[in-house]
């Protein structure tokens, strides 16, 4: 055999031999290393994708806040001041009580929310809010809440949530309903997030100056709106569009006083907090007078004592119904904060941690004459 065939026969051997045969995919260790550079790739992108998405649903919260602030401007256009927090009938009963006719709410009238319905491209809605009240124009011994709900023709109004403008994508989805017995209120829709500010105090805070926010009561005599007794049954009386605060009233300036602020709604038949309907305090309006999210208990007119302290997510709360002594405040579930409305209608988002006697309440304040300029 030549040399030159040999060479070629020894080549084609180690050519089959299966020590030279190339191998095709990973190893064990390699594998291993791919996940955990995907695991930690994974571990970056997640927080930065959730961060995004709440920077999102916290614009479109603000959204939410700009076309209230831009109804209220468009309220007051057309009636030179902002609705009221809700109209009393009686100034002399019931001055802080936000409940049913069981609980002596005979004499209360519409609040703010449903004022801003012909301003907020709602006019379906604005108009069950006449058809309800021209059905009660001889009822001097009733509510909104109650009566409205209660009618059939006119849908149970009061019982469907609105269609989502007066809710933070955010917050926790409610659908239960407000059904306390214990007020005469059977089926009241929750899932509110915005309300009104009251002031720096309690339920009563917007008869002194000192306390006063941008929204609160306003007095008219039942014999002024009521046919029955005498009254004049038009819609400028019924409804009092003009006696809410004008800009003038704003001693403290647009700028400086805050309009609203948001909410959260307890998943709670017996809790009133969420429930559009109501004036109540934590229903449509807050206090500033605990920091926004605040560690102390809201207390209400209407809540379940036996909500857990320790559990996240939860809200617990007093109820008082006895005094005016009755607080909610600002709360979302927006990282570290809340988003303000001011009356102006600029919104800014105010922390945790705001100086409650410097900022926080002067903010919520609008007739003492303050400028708040530090931490804003």
């Amino acid at each position: 055999m030549s040399i030159v065939h040999r060479v070629a026969q020894d080549h084609q051997l180690n050519a089959s031999s299966p020590r030279s045969t190339r191998r095709s995919g990973f190893t064990l260790v390699e594998l291993l290393v791919v996940i955990a550079i995907i695991g930690v790739l994974v571990g970056l992108l997640l927080p930065a994708v959730q961060a995004a998405r709440e920077a999102a649903r916290r614009m479109s919260c603000q959204n939410n806040m700009k076309q209230f602030g831009l109804a209220m401007h468009n309220h007051m256009s057309a009636f030179q001041a902002f609705p009221p927090g809700h109209v009393n009938y009686d100034e002399s009963k019931n001055r802080y009580k936000t409940g049913g006719w069981q609980h002596g709410q005979n004499e209360l009238g519409w609040h703010w929310l449903p004022m801003l319905f012909p301003y907020m491209e709602q006019p379906a809605l604005w108009e069950r809010v006449q058809v309800c009240e021209d059905d009660r124009s001889d009822e001097h011994t009733s509510n909104p809440c109650d009566h409205c709900e209660y009618m059939d023709d006119n849908f149970n109004f009061g019982r469907e949530q609105l269609s989502g403008f007066d809710q933070c994508p955010s917050a926790p989805s409610d659908t239960t309903q407000f059904s306390d017995g214990t007020y005469g209120l059977e089926a009241l829709a929750k899932g509110n997030n915005y309300a009104a500010s009251w002031g720096s105090g309690d339920m009563l805070s917007w008869e002194e100056n000192e306390t006063r926010g941008a929204f609160g009561t306003y007095y008219v005599s039942q014999e002024k709106i009521i046919t029955a007794v005498g009254g004049v049954n038009t819609a400028g009386d019924r409804f009092q569009n003009r006696n809410g605060m004008r800009s003038r009233d704003f001693l403290d300036g647009l700028s400086n006083t805050m309009a609203m602020s948001e909410i959260l709604s307890a998943g709670d038949s017996k809790d009133i907090r969420g429930t559009w309907m109501s004036p109540a305090m934590g229903a449509t309006i807050f206090s500033a007078f605990y920091n926004p999210n605040s560690s102390e208990k809201d207390v209400l007119a209407a809540c379940d004592e036996t909500i857990p302290d320790d559990v996240p997510g939860q809200l617990p709360c007093l109820e008082e119904r006895d005094t005016s002594a009755i607080y909610a405040a600002a709360r979302s579930q927006h990282v570290g904060g809340v988003n303000v409305l001011m009356a102006d209608g600029a919104v800014r988002f105010m922390t945790d941690s705001v100086d409650n006697l410097n900022i926080w309440r002067p903010l919520s304040t609008a007739q003492n004459k303050e400028v708040i300029n530090e931490g804003l």
